[in-house]
């Protein structure tokens, strides 16, 4: 582990020498403080899938799990078929099961596509919220700096360099949904209608 800081005395009457840390533990003089390791490498085998990154959701911090290409992804799927004026209620920017708790129907292919699989023997894969989503292009994004070399451009894991879908809509508009694109990270409100590309995910509690 790293260490990144340690508490010390500084000397001015009537202040306490200690760090509150969560909850409210006071730390002696001299008392060394750690940054935590990373859950798993991004990249690595997880869950049926690749370790994306982690999230709070709600409280609760979670691994998020990314489909392996081949079987978790597709490259051309409507948001919705049908009834576009309405709102599909799937306004989450961050919990994208249940923004998919709405919309596992016929009406909506992505999230169905996504909702139907069985990978890795986990039948809990979903269309990720706009924030994971935004998080795959960040941590995996096939252009990015830092991307582990499976889902570099070209490579076997490897995003495409165009527009997914996510599952959250527009919180104003009925009609849109929100995709993140995958080279520069731009995300905009496009028709439900379009067809864009779909990669499934799946979360973890840690």
């Amino acid at each position: 582990m790293k260490q990144i800081a340690k508490v010390v005395d500084n000397n001015q009457p009537g202040q306490l020498n200690i760090i509150e840390t969560e909850p409210n533990v006071p730390l002696g003089i001299g008392t060394k403080l750690y940054l935590a390791e990373p859950f798993a490498p991004l990249g690595s085998p997880l869950g049926g899938g690749f370790f994306a990154g982690e999230m709070t959701i709600d409280g609760v911090l979670y691994a998020l799990v990314v489909a392996p290409k081949a079987e978790g992804e597709r490259l051309s799927l409507p948001y919705k078929k049908k009834s576009f004026d309405a709102f599909d209620v799937t306004d989450s920017d961050d919990d994208g099961m249940a923004n998919n708790e709405r919309i596992s129907d016929a009406n909506h292919p992505a999230a169905k596509f996504c909702r139907s699989l069985i990978i890795g023997e986990q039948a809990d894969w979903y269309l990720p919220s706009r924030d994971e989503l935004a998080m795959l292009q960040r941590n995996l994004g096939p252009r990015r700096k830092n991307t582990p070399e499976l889902f570099r451009e070209g490579a076997a894991e490897a995003f495409e360099t165009d527009w997914y879908w996510s599952s959250t809509e527009h919180a104003s508009y009925s009609g849109l949904a929100w995709v993140v694109g995958f080279t520069s990270g731009y995300q905009y409100g496009y028709r439900k209608s379009y067809s864009y590309g779909v990669r499934a995910v799946r979360r973890l509690k840690i």
